[in-house]
């Protein structure tokens, strides 16, 4: 009788194992990891969507100094770039 019960005993452990054990761990990391991340918008606000200070616009001119403004010939930009990104590049000195 115990060598029938060990038999089945082995049996299932053999069989419970390899795949069914990596998908019960995967699930397990994958809700644990979950908790760690950011939740984008909600955690995390870096103030780049405000209104334009001109603190900003008096800090590009001055690092700029006396350089004039450059010109991007690049007939694309308008439908590329965002409106921050052109704001961000004409503070750089870039038109």
């Amino acid at each position: 009788m115990k060598s029938i019960v060990s038999s089945l005993l082995i049996v299932t452990l053999c069989l419970s194992t390899g795949c069914t054990q990596q998908l019960g761990m995967r699930n397990m990391f994958k809700e644990s990891f979950a908790s760690l991340k950011p939740d984008g918008k909600a955690d995390y606000d870096d103030g780049t969507d405000d209104a334009e200070e001109e603190w900003i616009e008096e800090a590009g001119v001055e690092a700029r100094g006396d350089r004039p403004m450059e010109k991007d010939n690049d007939p694309f930009r308008d439908l590329l770039m965002s409106p921050k990104a052109r704001s961000i590049e004409r503070n750089l000195g870039i038109e």
